[in-house]
């Protein structure tokens, strides 16, 4: 049996903080695939506490008490007229990429998406990371602009690649919220 047989996608909980934040801070010192933000625990604990709040769809890839990834979508703007846009973030730790997991956790969000009134799946991705890309244009992810040199690194610039999905209809089965659906 290999270890991500054994690895559950759940609903984060705020008890998940401690360990998302460590999932967060391991992607992001790697610099060049998540944005390199220092969240503090607060921080952290408060998102889980507002995603469970307002049901947004927010899951954890957990192996044992480890969290080795996390796939949210959170409302984009507030503004009226707006919240039908959910904003995507996600990430898996080093040792776990390429083993199915990303794809895992994004079809786990993606099918919560209409349950919490979302119709469109925006996100922000460096084109560097093309195993990122092509798992978001795999579920049909499409670009939609560039942010030209919008981060500057250690001198180095990035473009940030503006991609979305329609998903109202792609899922009639969607899962109702809390509802992960079958186990691995």
């Amino acid at each position: 049996m290999d270890a991500t047989s054994q690895v559950e996608i759940r609903p984060a909980r705020v008890t998940d903080a401690a360990g998302l934040l460590a999932a967060i801070n391991s992607v992001a010192s790697e610099k060049w695939f998540l944005a390199t933000i220092n969240f503090s625990a607060e921080e952290v604990r408060a998102f889980v506490q507002q995603s469970v709040e307002s049901a947004m769809p927010h899951f954890v890839a957990c192996h044992g008490v480890d969290i080795v990834g996390w796939c949210d979508i959170m409302p984009g703007k507030t503004a009226s007229g707006f919240g039908h846009v959910g904003r995507l973030g996600m990430g898996v730790t080093r040792d776990w990429r390429r083993q199915g997991l990303g794809r895992r956790l994004l079809e786990t969000c993606l099918r919560a998406a209409p349950a919490a009134g979302l119709e469109k799946i925006e996100l922000e991705v460096y084109p560097e990371n093309e195993p990122a890309m092509r798992l978001y244009q795999s579920f049909g992810f499409a670009q939609e602009g560039v942010r030209a040199r919008a981060r500057k690194l250690e001198g180095r610039y990035q473009d940030i690649m503006l991609m979305a999905l329609w998903v109202d209809g792609m899922y009639p089965n969607a899962l109702p919220l809390g509802d992960p659906g079958p186990g691995p």
